[in-house]
Protein backbone atom coordinates (compact mmCIF):
# COMPACT_ATOMS: atom_id res chain seq x y z
CA UNK A 1 0.00 0.00 0.00
CA UNK A 2 1.24 3.03 -1.01
CA UNK A 3 1.51 6.10 1.45
CA UNK A 4 1.65 9.49 0.24
CA UNK A 5 3.62 12.31 1.38
CA UNK A 6 2.22 15.03 3.46
CA UNK A 7 1.57 18.10 1.76
CA UNK A 8 4.03 21.13 2.34
CA UNK A 9 1.00 23.04 4.74
CA UNK A 10 1.33 20.06 6.91
CA UNK A 11 4.80 19.91 6.47
CA UNK A 12 5.10 23.85 7.34
CA UNK A 13 2.61 23.07 10.29
CA UNK A 14 4.71 20.30 11.82
CA UNK A 15 7.74 22.49 11.56
CA UNK A 16 6.54 24.89 13.43
CA UNK A 17 4.75 22.95 16.36
CA UNK A 18 8.35 21.55 16.82
CA UNK A 19 9.82 24.74 16.55
CA UNK A 20 7.90 26.22 19.66
CA UNK A 21 7.92 23.02 21.31
CA UNK A 22 11.42 23.73 21.62
CA UNK A 23 11.90 27.37 21.68
CA UNK A 24 12.29 27.20 25.33
CA UNK A 25 15.42 24.95 25.52
CA UNK A 26 16.77 27.47 22.43
CA UNK A 27 16.02 30.19 24.47
CA UNK A 28 17.39 29.46 27.94
CA UNK A 29 20.68 27.89 26.03
CA UNK A 30 21.09 30.82 23.68
CA UNK A 31 19.15 33.26 26.26
CA UNK A 32 18.00 35.04 23.26
CA UNK A 33 16.48 38.95 24.03
CA UNK A 34 14.45 39.34 20.93
CA UNK A 35 11.64 39.39 23.25
CA UNK A 36 9.72 42.49 24.65
CA UNK A 37 11.23 43.41 28.20
CA UNK A 38 8.34 41.29 30.46
CA UNK A 39 6.39 44.25 33.08
CA UNK A 40 6.23 40.91 35.65
CA UNK A 41 7.78 41.38 39.36
CA UNK A 42 9.06 37.84 40.46
CA UNK A 43 10.11 37.00 43.97
CA UNK A 44 13.35 36.13 45.31
CA UNK A 45 15.19 33.33 42.68
CA UNK A 46 15.30 30.08 44.17
CA UNK A 47 18.72 28.36 44.87
CA UNK A 48 20.03 25.26 43.14
CA UNK A 49 18.92 22.18 45.52
CA UNK A 50 21.96 20.43 47.41
CA UNK A 51 21.70 17.09 46.85
CA UNK A 52 20.70 15.06 50.50
CA UNK A 53 19.70 11.18 50.44
CA UNK A 54 17.59 12.31 53.36
CA UNK A 55 15.69 14.95 51.12
CA UNK A 56 15.72 12.43 48.19
CA UNK A 57 13.66 9.80 50.73
CA UNK A 58 11.27 11.72 51.79
CA UNK A 59 10.26 12.83 48.41
CA UNK A 60 11.57 16.47 49.10
CA UNK A 61 14.26 16.89 46.35
CA UNK A 62 12.28 15.83 43.56
CA UNK A 63 9.52 19.07 44.11
CA UNK A 64 12.66 21.36 45.05
CA UNK A 65 14.30 20.35 41.10
CA UNK A 66 11.52 20.85 39.78
CA UNK A 67 10.85 24.40 41.11
CA UNK A 68 14.38 25.38 40.39
CA UNK A 69 14.09 23.92 36.69
CA UNK A 70 10.87 25.61 36.41
CA UNK A 71 12.35 29.22 37.23
CA UNK A 72 14.95 29.00 34.99
CA UNK A 73 12.61 27.29 31.75
CA UNK A 74 12.66 29.71 28.50
CA UNK A 75 9.99 32.33 27.88
CA UNK A 76 8.84 31.78 31.53
CA UNK A 77 9.07 35.33 32.05
CA UNK A 78 7.54 36.33 28.64
CA UNK A 79 4.68 33.86 29.36
CA UNK A 80 3.65 34.74 33.05
CA UNK A 81 1.97 37.78 32.17
CA UNK A 82 -0.49 35.97 29.68
CA UNK A 83 -1.37 33.21 32.67
CA UNK A 84 -1.60 35.50 35.17
CA UNK A 85 -4.27 37.73 33.35
CA UNK A 86 -6.25 34.73 32.01
CA UNK A 87 -6.11 33.83 36.01
CA UNK A 88 -7.43 37.10 37.23
CA UNK A 89 -9.50 38.23 34.18
CA UNK A 90 -11.33 34.67 33.46
CA UNK A 91 -11.17 32.71 36.83
CA UNK A 92 -11.39 36.01 39.24
CA UNK A 93 -8.00 34.66 41.11
CA UNK A 94 -4.95 35.65 42.08
CA UNK A 95 -1.48 33.88 41.38
CA UNK A 96 0.45 35.66 44.17
CA UNK A 97 -0.16 34.04 47.49
CA UNK A 98 0.36 37.40 49.09
CA UNK A 99 -2.66 38.96 47.68
CA UNK A 100 -5.98 38.46 48.12
CA UNK A 101 -8.83 39.47 45.40
CA UNK A 102 -11.80 40.67 47.48
CA UNK A 103 -15.50 42.12 46.15
CA UNK A 104 -15.49 45.03 43.80
CA UNK A 105 -11.94 44.21 41.62
CA UNK A 106 -10.29 45.27 45.56
CA UNK A 107 -7.18 43.59 46.26
CA UNK A 108 -5.87 42.81 49.89
CA UNK A 109 -2.34 42.05 51.33
CA UNK A 110 -2.36 38.75 53.73
CA UNK A 111 -0.47 40.00 56.18
CA UNK A 112 -3.10 43.14 56.78
CA UNK A 113 -5.78 40.75 56.05
CA UNK A 114 -4.92 38.07 58.56
CA UNK A 115 -4.82 40.51 61.21
CA UNK A 116 -7.77 42.24 60.42
CA UNK A 117 -9.10 38.89 61.02
CA UNK A 118 -7.90 38.37 64.08
CA UNK A 119 -5.77 35.86 63.01
CA UNK A 120 -2.10 37.42 64.67
CA UNK A 121 -1.28 36.32 67.81
CA UNK A 122 -1.88 38.60 70.47
CA UNK A 123 -0.55 40.07 73.19
CA UNK A 124 -1.94 39.20 76.46
CA UNK A 125 -3.73 41.72 78.76
CA UNK A 126 -1.27 41.89 80.96
CA UNK A 127 1.18 42.24 78.34
CA UNK A 128 -0.79 45.04 76.64
CA UNK A 129 -1.18 46.83 80.07
CA UNK A 130 2.68 46.75 80.54
CA UNK A 131 3.33 48.03 77.07
CA UNK A 132 1.26 50.76 77.66
CA UNK A 133 2.61 51.92 81.29
CA UNK A 134 5.85 51.85 79.95
CA UNK A 135 4.88 54.33 76.96
CA UNK A 136 3.23 56.48 78.81
CA UNK A 137 6.77 56.88 81.41
CA UNK A 138 8.11 57.48 78.32
CA UNK A 139 6.18 60.35 77.38
CA UNK A 140 5.60 61.99 80.37
CA UNK A 141 9.78 61.66 81.10
CA UNK A 142 9.57 63.46 77.55
CA UNK A 143 7.07 66.15 78.36
CA UNK A 144 8.94 67.24 81.01
CA UNK A 145 11.97 67.74 78.85
CA UNK A 146 9.53 69.89 76.77
CA UNK A 147 9.54 67.26 73.95
CA UNK A 148 6.00 66.08 72.35
CA UNK A 149 5.51 62.59 71.91
CA UNK A 150 2.69 61.08 69.87
CA UNK A 151 1.32 57.93 68.66
CA UNK A 152 -0.93 57.63 65.47
CA UNK A 153 -2.58 54.78 64.33
CA UNK A 154 -2.46 54.28 60.20
CA UNK A 155 -5.54 53.03 58.97
CA UNK A 156 -5.72 49.20 58.19
CA UNK A 157 -7.13 48.42 54.10
CA UNK A 158 -9.11 45.40 55.44
CA UNK A 159 -10.47 46.76 58.31
CA UNK A 160 -11.90 49.83 56.70
CA UNK A 161 -13.45 48.00 54.13
CA UNK A 162 -14.59 44.63 55.65
CA UNK A 163 -17.85 44.86 53.11
CA UNK A 164 -15.57 43.69 50.24
CA UNK A 165 -13.37 41.13 52.22
CA UNK A 166 -14.19 37.76 49.76
CA UNK A 167 -17.00 35.72 51.09
CA UNK A 168 -14.47 33.18 52.25
CA UNK A 169 -13.01 35.61 54.62
CA UNK A 170 -16.39 37.14 55.98
CA UNK A 171 -17.91 33.56 57.12
CA UNK A 172 -14.97 33.19 59.32
CA UNK A 173 -15.74 33.91 63.24
CA UNK A 174 -14.60 37.44 64.42
CA UNK A 175 -12.16 37.39 66.81
CA UNK A 176 -9.95 40.67 68.19
CA UNK A 177 -7.88 42.64 66.36
CA UNK A 178 -4.73 44.06 67.70
CA UNK A 179 -6.11 47.15 67.12
CA UNK A 180 -9.19 47.00 69.16
CA UNK A 181 -6.71 45.43 71.92
CA UNK A 182 -4.73 48.47 72.36
CA UNK A 183 -6.40 51.71 70.79
CA UNK A 184 -8.51 51.91 74.36
CA UNK A 185 -6.01 51.12 76.71
CA UNK A 186 -3.57 53.41 75.28
CA UNK A 187 -6.12 56.46 75.32
CA UNK A 188 -7.10 55.43 78.70
CA UNK A 189 -3.46 55.51 80.05
CA UNK A 190 -3.71 59.58 78.75
CA UNK A 191 -0.93 58.85 75.68
CA UNK A 192 -1.61 61.14 72.72
CA UNK A 193 -3.53 58.78 70.46
CA UNK A 194 -4.27 59.97 67.23
CA UNK A 195 -6.40 57.59 65.79
CA UNK A 196 -6.25 58.02 61.58
CA UNK A 197 -8.08 54.40 61.85
CA UNK A 198 -11.19 55.94 63.33
CA UNK A 199 -10.83 59.12 61.55
CA UNK A 200 -10.85 57.31 57.99
CA UNK A 201 -14.05 55.64 59.39
CA UNK A 202 -15.80 58.74 59.85
CA UNK A 203 -14.24 59.65 56.29
CA UNK A 204 -15.31 56.52 54.43
CA UNK A 205 -19.05 57.79 54.41
CA UNK A 206 -18.98 60.93 52.56
CA UNK A 207 -15.21 60.96 50.69
CA UNK A 208 -15.83 62.10 47.60
CA UNK A 209 -12.82 60.23 46.38
CA UNK A 210 -10.93 56.74 47.34
CA UNK A 211 -9.15 56.58 50.99
CA UNK A 212 -7.62 53.43 49.76
CA UNK A 213 -6.98 52.16 45.73
CA UNK A 214 -8.24 49.53 44.96
CA UNK A 215 -4.76 48.00 43.35
CA UNK A 216 -3.01 49.12 46.56
CA UNK A 217 -2.34 48.36 49.98
CA UNK A 218 -1.61 52.27 51.68
CA UNK A 219 -3.63 54.53 51.87
CA UNK A 220 -4.30 56.84 48.34
CA UNK A 221 -2.41 59.71 47.74
CA UNK A 222 -5.88 62.11 48.30
CA UNK A 223 -6.51 60.03 51.97
CA UNK A 224 -2.82 60.21 52.45
CA UNK A 225 -2.71 64.08 51.77
CA UNK A 226 -6.34 64.36 54.44
CA UNK A 227 -4.40 62.42 57.16
CA UNK A 228 -1.29 64.74 56.83
CA UNK A 229 -3.60 67.77 57.37
CA UNK A 230 -5.35 66.22 60.34
CA UNK A 231 -1.71 65.23 61.89
CA UNK A 232 -0.28 68.60 61.09
CA UNK A 233 -3.54 70.50 62.84
CA UNK A 234 -3.12 67.98 65.78
CA UNK A 235 0.48 68.67 66.39
CA UNK A 236 0.39 72.19 66.10
CA UNK A 237 -2.93 72.09 69.06
CA UNK A 238 -0.78 69.58 71.10
CA UNK A 239 2.41 70.46 71.23
CA UNK A 240 1.51 74.78 70.74
CA UNK A 241 3.69 74.42 67.07
CA UNK A 242 3.41 76.61 64.25
CA UNK A 243 3.94 75.02 61.06
CA UNK A 244 4.95 76.80 57.86
CA UNK A 245 1.63 76.90 56.21
CA UNK A 246 0.42 73.62 53.31
CA UNK A 247 -1.70 75.02 50.44
CA UNK A 248 -3.83 72.95 48.25
CA UNK A 249 -3.45 74.55 44.72
CA UNK A 250 -5.04 71.85 42.44
CA UNK A 251 -6.67 68.17 42.26
CA UNK A 252 -5.91 66.06 39.74
CA UNK A 253 -8.65 63.16 38.96
CA UNK A 254 -8.74 59.89 37.16
CA UNK A 255 -4.91 60.16 36.62
CA UNK A 256 -3.14 56.97 36.26
CA UNK A 257 -2.13 55.60 39.72
CA UNK A 258 1.17 57.03 41.23
CA UNK A 259 3.24 56.46 44.56
CA UNK A 260 2.51 53.15 46.10
CA UNK A 261 -1.33 53.38 44.74
CA UNK A 262 -0.85 49.94 42.60
CA UNK A 263 1.62 47.84 44.67
CA UNK A 264 -0.56 44.97 45.14
CA UNK A 265 -1.68 45.30 41.07
CA UNK A 266 2.45 44.64 40.46
CA UNK A 267 2.95 42.09 42.38
CA UNK A 268 -0.20 40.28 40.10
CA UNK A 269 2.00 40.33 36.87
CA UNK A 270 -0.68 40.97 34.36
CA UNK A 271 -0.58 41.99 31.18
CA UNK A 272 -3.08 45.11 31.39
CA UNK A 273 -3.45 46.44 34.87
CA UNK A 274 -7.17 47.14 35.75
CA UNK A 275 -8.37 50.62 36.32
CA UNK A 276 -8.29 51.82 39.47
CA UNK A 277 -12.30 51.66 40.47
CA UNK A 278 -13.28 54.30 41.55
CA UNK A 279 -10.93 56.91 39.90
CA UNK A 280 -8.47 57.61 42.11
CA UNK A 281 -7.65 61.69 43.24
CA UNK A 282 -4.46 63.08 43.70
CA UNK A 283 -4.08 66.72 45.71
CA UNK A 284 -1.62 69.29 44.42
CA UNK A 285 0.01 71.02 47.40
CA UNK A 286 2.72 73.45 47.94
CA UNK A 287 4.59 74.54 50.71
CA UNK A 288 5.31 78.30 52.38
CA UNK A 289 8.30 79.24 53.59
CA UNK A 290 8.24 79.42 57.50
CA UNK A 291 6.92 82.74 58.24
CA UNK A 292 8.31 85.19 61.49
CA UNK A 293 8.01 83.01 64.24
CA UNK A 294 7.36 80.00 63.11
CA UNK A 295 9.80 77.37 63.81
CA UNK A 296 10.12 73.60 62.27
CA UNK A 297 10.74 71.49 64.70
CA UNK A 298 13.23 68.54 64.82
CA UNK A 299 11.14 65.30 64.21
CA UNK A 300 12.13 61.62 64.88
CA UNK A 301 9.27 59.45 62.85
CA UNK A 302 9.39 55.56 63.89
CA UNK A 303 7.13 53.88 61.55
CA UNK A 304 6.31 51.17 59.24
CA UNK A 305 6.25 51.74 55.78
CA UNK A 306 2.99 54.23 56.11
CA UNK A 307 5.72 56.37 57.07
CA UNK A 308 6.99 56.72 53.04
CA UNK A 309 4.28 58.38 52.11
CA UNK A 310 5.25 61.59 54.59
CA UNK A 311 9.06 61.75 52.11
CA UNK A 312 8.35 59.96 49.01
CA UNK A 313 5.19 60.95 47.74
CA UNK A 314 4.84 64.38 49.53
CA UNK A 315 7.33 65.56 51.02
CA UNK A 316 5.87 67.11 54.82
CA UNK A 317 9.09 66.10 56.51
CA UNK A 318 11.58 67.61 54.67
CA UNK A 319 9.84 70.40 53.97
CA UNK A 320 7.79 70.82 57.72
CA UNK A 321 10.98 69.51 59.77
CA UNK A 322 14.00 70.84 60.79
CA UNK A 323 17.63 69.55 60.05
CA UNK A 324 18.44 66.27 61.74
CA UNK A 325 15.07 64.96 61.75
CA UNK A 326 14.74 61.29 61.01
CA UNK A 327 12.83 58.51 60.14
CA UNK A 328 13.88 54.93 61.62
CA UNK A 329 12.00 52.18 59.62
CA UNK A 330 10.10 50.04 61.85
CA UNK A 331 12.48 51.04 64.78
CA UNK A 332 14.95 49.31 62.68
CA UNK A 333 17.01 50.75 59.90
CA UNK A 334 17.78 54.96 59.82
CA UNK A 335 16.20 55.08 56.18
CA UNK A 336 15.86 58.84 55.94
CA UNK A 337 17.55 62.10 57.77
CA UNK A 338 16.89 65.91 56.71
CA UNK A 339 20.10 67.23 56.03
CA UNK A 340 23.58 65.80 54.88
CA UNK A 341 22.88 62.22 53.88
CA UNK A 342 24.82 60.08 56.21
CA UNK A 343 24.64 56.90 54.37
CA UNK A 344 21.78 53.97 55.72
CA UNK A 345 22.61 52.56 59.46
CA UNK A 346 21.01 50.77 62.18
CA UNK A 347 18.98 52.23 65.12
CA UNK A 348 20.61 49.40 67.56
CA UNK A 349 23.87 51.97 66.86
CA UNK A 350 22.07 54.99 67.11
CA UNK A 351 22.78 56.82 70.91
CA UNK A 352 19.02 57.01 71.72
CA UNK A 353 19.77 59.31 74.80
CA UNK A 354 21.35 61.91 72.55
CA UNK A 355 18.70 61.15 69.45
CA UNK A 356 15.75 62.25 72.23
CA UNK A 357 17.86 64.49 73.77
CA UNK A 358 18.19 66.75 70.24
CA UNK A 359 14.23 65.84 69.61
CA UNK A 360 11.42 68.16 69.38
CA UNK A 361 9.02 65.55 68.61
CA UNK A 362 8.90 61.76 68.55
CA UNK A 363 6.12 60.58 66.01
CA UNK A 364 5.03 56.94 66.51
CA UNK A 365 3.35 55.57 63.40
CA UNK A 366 1.88 52.63 63.02
CA UNK A 367 -0.69 50.67 60.54
CA UNK A 368 -4.00 49.09 62.77
CA UNK A 369 -2.52 45.86 61.15
CA UNK A 370 0.73 45.99 62.65
CA UNK A 371 -0.07 46.83 66.55
CA UNK A 372 0.59 42.86 67.03
CA UNK A 373 4.08 44.56 67.59
CA UNK A 374 3.16 47.65 69.63
CA UNK A 375 5.86 50.22 68.70
CA UNK A 376 8.47 47.64 67.51
CA UNK A 377 10.76 47.83 71.19
CA UNK A 378 10.94 51.53 70.77
CA UNK A 379 9.32 52.39 74.09
CA UNK A 380 11.34 49.34 76.03
CA UNK A 381 14.54 51.01 74.60
CA UNK A 382 13.58 54.29 75.41
CA UNK A 383 12.80 53.40 78.89
CA UNK A 384 16.06 51.52 79.55
CA UNK A 385 18.00 54.48 78.02
CA UNK A 386 16.03 57.15 80.20
CA UNK A 387 17.01 54.68 83.01
CA UNK A 388 12.92 55.25 83.74
CA UNK A 389 11.92 52.61 86.66
CA UNK A 390 15.18 52.95 88.27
Amino acid sequence: MEVSAPSPAKRWLLGILLGLWLLPAVQTALYMKFLRPTRAAFEVKLPRPAFSWRQWYRGELQPAWEDYATQKLGLREWLVEPYNQLQYSVLQQSTNTQVVRGKHGMLFEVGPLQSALGRIAPATGAQVAAQVQRLRAVQDTLARRGKLLVFVIAPSKPELYPENLPDSCQRLPRRPTAYERYRQPMQAAGINVLDLAAVFRAWKRSSPYPLFPSGGTHWSGYGFVRAADTLMQYLEARGKLRLPRVRQTGLVVGAAPRYSDNDLTRLLNLLHDPAPTPPLAYPEVAFDPPAPGQRPPRLLLVGDSFGWSFIEFYPYLPQLSAPGSAYWYYNHDVAWTNGPATGPGLVADRDLRADLANTDVVLLLFNASNLADFDHGFSERAARELALGK
